[in-house]
């Protein structure tokens, strides 16, 4: 590979002076002084820089021809991608910088530290220039090349300044799998000479475009959430430096102009510090000057949210990083016609280009007012950690380890200081056992993280365009305390401990058993299952006498009978023993059937649970985001290999080979009623059907289900994938919806009822943002309650139920008074904004239905359960469904009245 890559070097340093001049003197129209000997990205990719997408192979080895040719560019592998694609990071600065790298960075990683004092100027200011998150964004990327060149190759005296006063990283492309998605859509649709039509295939992506990693994660709201790889290997870099300005290059639609910060104060978070924001004005004037010099036009102050630290933009500021935004208005193709007139890929290009040397330059003069505003940031943390009502906060459950380790490990990714719990401590009914719990106190300099992850933020302004409800510890589920004193801590906890899950009592002769309360046992009973153990589940609790005294079980405990299994005893015992080392579980093995309290492991109660078999609808008219989110969860939890069925295959498909279809958000319209019918008969005959959001008011809406959809349901428009109803089928249906009816505390007439007259509103036209904004729901954190005595609420001990809801599906509770698994509170809201309208509308609605249909179940959430795969307190849920549901039907008292 390395020798094909000089080949073509070779082959292209011969490539025309004057056209490598043009090009030259379009990105760098003041470049004076820049090295022959340093390859051109056109010189070693053999075509200019905005007439082809290059490939993230092409560019990582770009980079590391400019490292084998110049002493001040260096470059570092950080990972690998789900695709294998590797993610580096490289890192330009002068060679006398370089040599003491590890010097500079340890002198940087003292700005944390309240007590020591400030960087002086002569230190080197830390830039990182982060480049294409979302992959069909995909100018930033041509950006990274030309940036790397330019610092490699100038030799003037403002290039030789930045090198010797800053250290620059650049990533050049933050999401690589998307980045080749959207590349080679482009290149194959590419015309010659190029077509500007909006319409022209070239500009319009097919499913699920490029936006997104191989999961279909928005990787720009994961920096907190660390779902993906890529964003864990991003974040591991960015906690070794810290820097003082990071960059986050994006693109919008095609007919804006360019966007940089400052946002509007509205969008400001409520807990960083307003000195920080500031300074974006200051570096502002910047890149105000590099695109006034280019003509281009720009605007500030009026848009993009600016509070999360979800966001590749914010997350840097919980650090004391003055960090931005840039957009850049898409040509999605090498040319696009837009109300500005001709977008060409090599114009958003010029403009990426020039705010990045924009960011070096300001960088670089404003350097010493940086190190104080981080510096000043860590103090500003620490007191109001200080100052903080909660001292501290514990967090851990002793029936779920794998849940508290895992969260455990997102802190200490996160940098945040947590110390081992020294007693027993309990508060508001918990109960935290030392060893098994772990404690987090407010007063440190990472505080302002430590509040994101887990205090709530009543937010007022209506028009955030995402998630505004973000608190990682309501979406773990897990138990915790906000304590208003400070505890006394153990030992500084630096790694997670995860022990070896094994048998106790070795060889069972009766049965294994298996509590369900740990995050990790619906993947212990998957392996079980694909190894051809049976495994039953009891639907009652139950104690046994074991060595150690008495043992409960509670409801959802895994039974693993010794008698009826179709492998020997030595197999099972085998089998049973990797599976609870694979999942850091304990099995407890009992040599006899009769139990102290409850249930006897011969009951009824307890019933053999069916390997799923589970297929996904994909393809055009899906969410895309939510269905990978399932794909992601079943892939990367169970190991379970989900077959994904385009909407246009079902028509064709065979659904007999599988028992679960699940069917996330979208628009299902184009299904006739042939396919409607077919699912219908599958569910009848047995089948389990999951639906989310939209794909479950179109459930209701077809008559797949006897429940019932809140009138407000789709008069509620925004939030992430909403979809319209399907067209009324006559007039009845067209004054009253299918499947509707007046939520309880619904003022808004339906059914059968004569309309009442609404006055017009007469508003003025600058308010529409806002009134139309608070309209939307979408990303705030509701509470529910709900019913853990039902399968599919198996594992779960709290009632307590957190939920993101994200869209407009609102569930009337269902007519069986067994069947709705979970239902919103009478007074929900917890976490981000709602309006009151929304609140209301959502009070006391149900957030899950199980429903029985003929021999099969269809289980319906109003939302989405596996969020941004971090919402680990509902995708449990989803995950109980696919193993239990179809054991509602008939049995339990859960089936149908």
């Amino acid at each position: 590979m390395k020798t094909l890559y000089k080949i073509l070097l070779l082959a292209a340093l011969a490539a025309p002076a004057q056209q490598i001049k043009a090009q030259n003197s379009y990105y760098f129209p003041k470049a004076t002084a820049l090295d022959s000997k340093i390859p051109t990205p056109e010189q070693f990719l053999g075509y200019p820089i905005g007439s082809y997408f290059t490939r993230i192979e092409q560019v990582n080895a770009y980079f590391r021809e400019l490292a084998r040719v110049s002493d001040r560019v260096h470059v570092q592998t950080i990972g690998k991608t789900y695709e294998q694609r590797e993610q580096i990071i490289v890192t330009i600065t002068s060679p006398s910088n370089y040599n003491k790298l590890e010097q500079i960075r340890q002198e940087h990683l003292n700005q944390t530290d309240p007590a020591k004092p400030v960087l002086s100027s002569n230190a080197p200011i830390i830039v990182h220039l982060g480049y294409g998150v979302h992959g069909n964004e995909t100018s930033s990327t041509e950006v990274s090349l030309l940036t790397g060149y330019y610092l490699a190759a100038s030799n003037d005296a403002e290039t030789q300044k930045w090198l010797n006063e800053s250290v620059i990283f650049i990533d050049p492309a933050l999401n690589p799998d998307g980045r080749d998605r959207a590349a080679n859509w482009h290149n194959a649709y590419h015309s010659f000479p190029p077509v500007g039509d909006p319409i022209d295939k070239e500009h319009v992506e097919g499913w699920p475009a490029g936006r997104t990693n191989h999961y279909f994660t928005d990787l720009n709201r994961d920096w907190l959430n660390l779902v993906q790889v890529e964003s864990r290997n991003r974040i591991e870099f960015f906690h070794k430096w810290y820097p003082n300005v990071q960059i986050d290059f994006h693109e919008q639609g095609t007919n804006a102009t360019y966007y940089f910060e400052p946002t509007p104060k509205r969008h400001e978070s409520p807990v960083i510090p307003q000195f920080l924001y500031e300074y974006q004005a200051i570096l502002a004037k910047y890149h105000a000057k590099a695109l006034d010099d280019i003509g281009s036009f720009y605007f500030t102050k009026e848009n993009y949210d600016n509070l999360s630290p979800i966001y590749g933009s914010t997350y840097p500021k919980f650090f004391g990083s003055v960090a931005a935004t840039f957009e850049q208005a898409s040509s999605r193709g090498i040319q696009q016609e837009s109300s500005n007139g001709l977008v060409t890929f090599a114009f958003t290009i010029r403009n990426h280009l020039a705010t990045s040397f924009s960011t070096i330059r300001g960088a670089v003069a404003e350097k010493t007012g940086l190190f104080k505003v981080q510096k000043d940031f860590f103090k500003y943390a620490l007191e109001q950690g200080q100052k903080n009502t909660a001292k501290s906060y514990i967090f851990g459950d002793s029936k779920d380890v794998n849940l508290t380790q895992k969260f455990l490990g997102l802190l200490l990714q996160h940098r945040i200081k947590v110390y081992g719990l020294t007693d027993n401590y309990s508060q508001d009914g918990k109960t935290f056992e030392k060893g098994k719990a772990f404690v987090v106190p407010s007063a440190q300099p990472n505080f302002l993280l430590v509040h994101s992850i887990f205090e709530e933020n009543i937010l007022r302004d209506s028009i955030y365009y995402d998630n505004t409800g973000w608190s990682i510890i309501h979406a773990y589920g897990l138990k915790y305390a906000k304590v208003p004193t400070v505890i006394a801590k153990g030992s500084e906890v630096g790694n997670v401990s995860l022990a070896k899950g094994l048998i106790e009592g070795d060889r069972a002769s009766y049965a294994y058993l298996l509590n369900y309360s740990d995050y990790n046992a619906s993947k212990a009973l998957y392996k079980l299952l694909i190894r051809n153990v049976l495994v039953k589940t009891a639907f009652k609790s139950f104690v046994v006498n074991a060595g150690s005294g008495k043992r409960s079980f509670a409801p959802g405990s895994l039974v693993i009978p010794v008698a009826g299994q179709t492998i020997s005893a030595d197999s099972l015992h085998k089998a049973v023993s990797d599976v609870a080392a694979e999942t850091h579980i304990n099995v407890l093995a009992v040599n006899g059937g009769f139990s102290a309290e409850g249930i006897d492991l011969g009951s009824s109660n307890i019933k053999a649970v069916r390997k799923p078999e589970v297929a996904l609808a994909f393809g055009q008219g899906v969410t895309a985001s939510e269905a990978g989110q399932v794909w992601f969860l079943l892939n990367q939890q169970l190991d379970l290999p989900v077959t994904k069925i385009d909407l246009s295959s079902f028509a064709r498909a065979s659904l007999k080979r599988y028992n679960v279809l699940v069917l996330p958000a979208g628009n299902y319209s184009a299904w006739d009623n042939t396919i409607i019918e077919k699912l219908k008969n599958w569910v009848n005959d047995g089948g389990t059907l999951i639906t989310f959001q939209t794909a479950t008011a179109w459930a209701v809406q077809q008559g797949l289900v006897k429940e019932k959809l809140v009138e407000a349901d789709f008069a509620n428009r925004g939030g992430r994938g909403d979809i319209p109803p399907p067209a009324p089928k006559d007039a009845k249906d067209a004054a009253t919806g299918p499947g509707t009816t007046r939520a309880a505390n619904s003022s808004r007439p339906i059914g059968n009822e004569e309309p009442k007259k609404e006055k017009q509103q007469r508003l003025n036209y600058a308010r529409q943002e806002d009134v139309e904004g608070s309209r939307r729901i979408n990303g705030a954190i509701f509470q529910a309650d709900l019913d853990i005595t039902h399968p599919i609420a198996f594992g779960v001990t709290s009632r307590k139920l957190f939920i993101n809801k994200n869209g407009p599906t609102i569930l009337v509770p269902s007519a069986n008074k067994y069947a709705t698994v979970a239902q919103y509170n009478s007074k929900p809201f917890i976490n981000g904004y709602s309006s009151k309208l929304n609140i209301d509308r959502v009070a006391n609605s149900a957030a899950i239905i199980a429903a029985a249909s003929g021999n099969g179940e269809v289980v319906l959430f109003a939302d989405d359960p596996t969020y941004r795969g971090y919402w680990l307190g509902t995708n449990r849920l989803f995950l109980n469904a696919i193993f239990f549901a179809n054991l509602l039907n008939g049995g339990g008292g859960f089936g149908a009245e």
